[in-house]
């Protein structure tokens, strides 16, 4: 009796040891993490100090409260998703490629429009020659001719022309005209090529964004049941030298250790990678790594619509669709562009020239006339190019239709997907009750010694894991929403504002 009562009077002592290192530990390092700390303090009365008491309860609590001041303080760097996507609006070179390729698209027209001025030049030649022929065309235009010239040795002559050319195409078989049309059709194509890049931008960076909290919590919940796991093990080796334990118990916390640690070193790295995923999607390196400390709400969030109204403000909204549109009118233009090939042309030319030997004394000459052209034999290279100019119009078009198709699908894909978030949501704060529930029933059957340590443990990863399925479906509502609005082409109204 003696040695049992020494034996207790040692477990109390080494159980009252560890509990003041976890009290200093808090004292230390702050709040205690929200997940893994015992609910009852070991003493000498408590679970292992006497015959009858019941053992030490692990729960997971929820973190210590925090002032209003607090908690603004805290969230004054944090990142918003404003801000990410001004950044990615920024710096994006995706983005960046759109507007370049409107610029591009801007100075097709215009190169398209300047078809339709007159083309002026002006140039300056200078030759010498003692041909005979030569130089006697040369002193006829300079108004030397004389006829004591000898014919057949003029000399050496000297010739300075100067001579302003105007060049203006009359018609041309409606090919200007077409060609213009088309350059404006496809401005209006990479306008709305630029508007669809940003309602994608604005979704990739929404969706990012949101993984990072995913991540986050994520990577918070795998390190609290480390440190719930670890002091579970220190209980247990306590238990096992008092002899009230076996080895096997050990050994089970320990594989549970393992795995945890494991879980832990992966999460933080898919909480850096989520990181750096956001920064490719913004295009920029992101300074303050810190977000706010709940998901916080989409500007789109409190959007609400039906299902077959989304679809058809896709179908008339959604920026792909005006681009295709602008795309079928450009080949269509295209195609009367190329049928310009069997008409004629008219084309009007004038020049003005001065001949002089030295720039001091000459003579000026001018002439002007209009060409006619007409192809009466091209190889049927005309035939051909309208054939190619209708075969692409026709895929287009077939584009156009699969578009419509595609985007359909889409809406109703997002739609169903965020109605899915939503119930996922709603069962996952159902599951925690349930869990917290489980915990407090496992925790009572262990203080009577009736459930065991595995089951303890498995009831504490249980509610940690409904933590993580609330933050990451709270998180996947916010993507779904914001899949929606991207569907349905809305996202690049937040753009705009």
């Amino acid at each position: 009796m003696r040695g049992s009562g020494l034996s207790e009077v040692m477990i109390a002592a080494a159980l009252l040891v560890a509990f003041s290192v976890r009290q200093a530990c808090t004292q230390e390092g702050g709040p205690i993490s929200p997940v893994g700390h015992l609910s009852q303090p070991l003493d000498a009365s408590g679970p292992l100090g006497g015959r009858g008491s019941s053992p030490p309860v692990f729960t997971a609590p929820f973190p210590e409260p925090q002032t209003p001041t607090a908690l603004a303080a805290a969230d004054v760097s944090a990142l918003t998703l404003q801000e990410a996507i001004h950044t990615a609006m920024r710096c994006n070179p995706d983005l960046q490629a759109a507007e370049h390729r409107a610029g591009l698209a801007d100075a097709i027209l215009a190169r398209a429009r300047s078809e339709f001025y007159p083309r002026l030049g002006v140039s300056e030649d200078y030759a010498v020659t003692n041909n005979a022929a030569q130089a006697f065309m040369y002193l006829l235009e300079q108004g030397r001719f004389s006829p004591n010239i000898n014919f057949n040795n003029p000399g050496v002559v000297d010739d300075f022309h100067t001579q302003l050319l105007v060049q203006q195409g009359v018609y041309t078989g409606g090919r200007r005209t077409a060609e213009a049309q088309a350059a404006e059709a496809n401005r209006q194509a990479a306008c709305f090529a630029l508007a669809a890049a940003q309602n994608e931008l604005v979704f990739q960076v929404a969706e990012s964004y949101y993984r990072v909290f995913q991540a986050r919590e994520l990577a918070a919940v795998r390190a609290d049941s480390v440190g719930q796991v670890q002091q579970q093990l220190e209980a247990v080796q306590v238990r096992e030298r008092a002899g009230t334990a076996v080895k096997s118990d050990v050994l089970t916390v320990e594989v549970r250790l393992a795995e945890v640690k494991e879980a832990l070193i992966t999460a933080r790295h898919q909480h850096e990678l989520a990181w750096a995923i956001l920064e490719n999607v913004c295009g920029a390196r992101i300074e303050q790594r810190a977000l706010p400390r709940e998901v916080a709400a989409a500007p789109w969030s409190e959007h609400v619509r039906d299902m077959e109204q989304a679809v058809a403000e896709a179908e008339s909204q959604r920026p792909e669709v005006g681009q295709m549109r602008s795309q079928v009118e450009a080949a269509g233009r295209n195609v009367r562009a190329a049928q310009a090939g069997r008409y004629a042309t008219v084309n009007f030319n004038a020049d003005y020239g001065v001949f002089t030997p030295d720039l001091s004394r000459g003579n000026d000459s001018w002439s002007m006339g209009v060409i006619v052209s007409v192809a009466l034999f091209d190889g049927k290279r005309t035939r051909n190019e309208v054939r190619q100019a209708e075969a692409r119009l026709q895929e287009i078009r077939a584009r156009q239709r699969r578009l419509l198709l595609d985007i359909e699908l889409g809406v109703r894909r997002a739609w169903l997907q965020l109605e899915d978030a939503k119930q996922r949501l709603e069962l996952a704060a159902q599951a925690i009750g349930q869990a917290q529930e489980s915990l407090r029933e496992i925790e009572e059957r262990y203080r009577g010694q009736i459930a065991t340590i595995t089951q303890l443990v498995d009831s504490q990863v249980a509610l940690s894991n409904a933590m993580v399925r609330r933050a990451t479906a709270q998180a996947e509502v916010e993507i779904a929403r914001a899949a929606v609005e991207q569907a349905t082409g809305r996202l690049r109204d937040l753009v705009e504002r």
